[in-house]
């Protein structure tokens, strides 16, 4: 019979400094605030969000008193806590953005390149195979054919382009978005020069987009691409069919990757995928056919009009409402309206099992307490789950 043993464990000196700095590292180079804010909330039993969000920040620190062996919060001294790692916002935001520049470059370059090389080639590839291995593929025995394709270098540079630039697109909405949460929820920042960031950021992914669409418009084709920059090929064609129409609105219940929910009821929505920048392609359309007033401002940035005007942004159950934040620009805030509420609650019931994830906590909650608190207090519902 084995006996039961004590296990004391003792707290290192750099055990508050260590949460710090993995608290950062999930926000700042994996582009997960919730993550972040968790690593605080569930190390330090009874931390609050707002409490987490200062020692994120690095206004308050983590000493460690050995000798009783508590973690102490306390507010950031210089020259005493300078150990402790604070985020640079503003240095944050630029760094991040130059490095996307940087990349995106490279990556237009290289579309260059490829571009080049096909207006040379005549918009072809030339490949030789040997009769025996023809004989094969038209019996039906395509193995070797195809194994000739994905081994070929100029294909197979085309494939890493498109998955590389695929990529580059994924991390960089990332990188946006912690971006905007961090100007969203932290106030040490220059707004005119964050949005100046925000804009060039919006411009590479711009120009990406249309290298892309171009190619892939093209009667050029691409063989064997890895599964993932397939569905960005196909969701890109099938998007670009749409849009040259004209977006229109569509019916919420048949359950679109991503889409704005107007105050007036109206979904306009697009299928695809995380590179396909569904939510900024649908701003732009709505742009386009006049429903966002066009200036300067708004062609550059027509998600934030939308979001300014009470329009829902919704990605599969993820709802996000940031209406209720317009006092923080000094603007006037706007309420979510009877019929966004029940659009919500019929699409979530049908398509996502009554559970929605709301705001950038991704909260889940049912889709009946979503309505009860939207219909018996909309302040408290925007505090809990949509303001910063």
């Amino acid at each position: 019979m084995s006996k039961t043993q004590t296990v004391h464990f003792s707290v290192g000196e750099d055990l508050g400094l260590r949460l710090m700095e993995i608290a950062q590292e999930h926000l700042t180079e994996r582009n997960n605030p919730i993550q972040a804010l968790k690593t605080i909330t569930e190390s330090l039993g009874g931390c609050s969000n707002e409490l987490a969000i200062q020692i994120l920040k690095g206004d308050l620190v983590l000493p460690v008193d050995v000798e009783t062996q508590e973690v102490i919060c306390q507010p950031r001294i210089i020259g005493v806590h300078d150990i402790f790692p604070k985020i640079d916002i503003n240095n944050f935001i630029e760094n991040r953005t130059n490095k996307i520049k940087k990349y995106g470059g490279y990556i237009i370059d290289a579309f260059n390149d490829f571009e080049k090389k096909r207006y040379v080639n005549n918009n072809h590839i030339t490949i030789n195979f040997n009769y025996e291995d023809i004989f094969k593929f038209v019996s039906g025995d395509d193995d070797v054919m195809l194994d000739e394709l994905r081994d070929n270098y100029e294909i197979d540079s085309i494939s890493n382009l498109f998955e590389t630039t695929q990529k580059f697109i994924e991390e960089t909405m990332k990188a946006q978005s912690t971006m905007d949460w961090m100007m969203k929820t932290f106030d040490e920042y220059n707004h005119d020069i964050a949005m100046q960031f925000r804009d060039e950021i919006a411009d590479i992914l711009y120009d990406i987009r249309l290298y892309l669409n171009k190619a892939i418009s093209s009667d050029f084709i691409l063989k064997a691409p890895a599964d993932n920059v397939q569905q960005y090929i196909d969701s890109a064609i099938e998007i670009d069919k749409i849009l040259s129409k004209g977006i229109e609105p569509v019916n919420i219940l048949k359950n679109y990757s991503a889409g704005w929910l107007a105050p007036n009821g109206d979904y306009y929505a697009l299928n695809g995928e995380i590179a396909n920048m569904l939510h900024n392609q649908i701003a732009k359309a709505l742009y386009d056919i006049n429903i966002i007033p066009q200036n300067k401002e708004n062609e550059r940035n027509p998600d934030a009009w939308l979001e300014q005007q009470g329009w829902v942004k919704i990605h599969e159950n993820n709802i996000h409402f940031s209406g209720c934040l317009n006092f923080r620009l000094g603007k006037k805030n706007i309420d979510l309206t009877n019929v966004q509420i029940r659009k919500i609650y019929e699409y979530c019931s049908l398509c996502h099992n009554g559970i929605i994830e709301a705001g950038w906590k991704m909260e889940p909650m049912s889709v009946t307490r979503f309505r009860d608190m939207a219909e018996i207090d909309l302040e408290k519902l925007y505090k809990l789950y949509f303001e910063f």
